[in-house]
Parts: structure tokens; C-alpha cells; sequence
């Protein structure tokens, strides 16, 4: 199948979405995934949803590892965060969830690109490492955390956005203050934005900040 530059978007669902290949911007060169089926794959912008706002703000994000009892230097087991029932955001196999404005949106895929993601609806800045990427439809902020690899990307489509839930699309809310572990991944979700680890690398993700490491 041909590549196909669509872009990331979600609106509310009343049909089925098909799922198709596109575009991946990594800094400076550009590579192929296919979406992971059952992703939104509607050509638009991100509308913000009811009464939210894109507020995270991406200063001081707390450290949390993956596994109980190897914490980072300086931080308890578990960062402070409460863990929740990561069979709660499963759609399809894969795990999708989003922050509490909805700005933030993201998934642990068991498709390409695998690993885990997230992506945001709206960035009031974009770190020099993505000088290709303007938060137009088809250049939307994203990272990606794969064997070890952190990644800063532009992405043209709805890579880590699950199908609707309550009525939106991105998946359930990981809640200020929750954690998310599953597949040997931890994501944390708090007003800085969302941090996710695994190994010791990682990424984190806000509208005004986007790290990895």
C-alpha cells in the first residue's frame, strides 16, 4: 500500500475509520509506519474538547521508574504517582490514554512503531530538535520510546490517539497523579504533563516542553 500523508486528527466517531500508512518526521529526515489499526484517521485539525483547556505546562515533571524498588535518585519507589488498572485502557490490544485537558494523547502500541508515544493536539512550543515541525495538522508534535530509543517526531496522522471514549477520542484519562504500567512501560500523567520511562530512558512531553532521554 502506498504512503499516505494524512492528518492527525480525531473527531467524534459514527462510522468505522480505516487505518492507513504515513508520514513520520525525526528532526530532519522523514520515515514510513503504518498506523496501528483502529487508530483515528480523519483529515482535520484536533478541535479542543468541552470546557478544556491546553494547560500543561512541562516545568519540573516528577521522576518515576518502571519497576517498584528502583527508583530514581532522590525520588520514592513510586514517584508519588497511584497506579491504576492499565486493563481499563485497552483498546485493541494496544493502551491509549490522554491527559486531563485532552492535549495530550498517548499509547502503548502493539503495532508498529510499538513501543509507546504521545502526541499533542496543540503546542505553544516546539523544542529546536523538531525544526521541521510548525503544530499544523500534519506536523504535530509527538515522542516515541522503543528498545532503549527516545525519539522527538512530527507526525502527519493519529499514531497514538485511541479510538473515542466517553464521547472523545484519545482514550480514557490518566489522571493528575496516576501511573500507567504495562508492557514495561510507566507513564505518568501530572499538571506538568507526561513523563514516560523504561530502562532508564524516556521522555517528556507538555505543550511548552518536549525532552527525551
Amino acid at each position: 500500500m502506498k504512503s499516505v500523508v494524512v492528518a492527525a486528527v480525531f473527531v467524534a466517531l459514527t462510522g468505522v475509520l480505516t487505518a492507513c500508512n504515513g508520514s513520520i518526521d525525526q528532526g530532519a529526515s522523514t520515515v514510513t509506519v503504518a498506523q496501528p489499526s483502529g487508530a483515528p484517521d480523519v483529515p482535520g485539525e484536533f478541535p479542543d474538547a468541552p470546557g478544556e483547556s491546553s494547560d500543561e505546562s512541562g516545568t519540573a515533571l516528577p521522576s518515576v521508574e518502571p519497576e517498584a524498588g528502583t527508583p530514581a535518585s532522590g525520588a520514592p519507589a513510586n514517584g508519588g504517582f497511584t497506579g491504576v488498572d492499565a486493563s481499563k485502557f485497552q483498546i485493541d490490544g494496544s493502551y491509549f490514554f490522554q491527559s486531563p485537558t485532552g492535549n495530550i494523547m498517548c499509547g502503548v502500541l502493539d503495532k508498529a512503531p510499538l513501543g509507546v508515544g504521545c502526541q499533542l493536539r496543540k503546542a505553544k512550543f516546539i523544542t529546536p530538535q523538531l525544526p521541521n515541525c510548525t503544530d499544523a495538522p500534519d506536523r504535530k508534535v509527538a515522542t516515541h520510546l522503543y528498545e532503549g530509543k527516545s525519539e522527538l517526531w512530527c507526525t502527519s496522522q493519529g499514531i497514538f490517539v485511541g479510538f473515542p471514549t466517553d464521547g472523545k477520542a484519545g482514550g480514557k484519562v490518566l489522571n493528575y497523579g496516576e501511573s500507567l504500567s504495562v508492557n514495561g512501560y510507566t507513564c505518568t500523567s501530572s499538571t506538568q504533563g507526561v513523563r514516560c520511562v523504561a530502562g532508564g530512558h524516556g521522555f517528556a512531553i507538555s505543550a511548552d516542553n518536549q525532552h527525551i532521554f
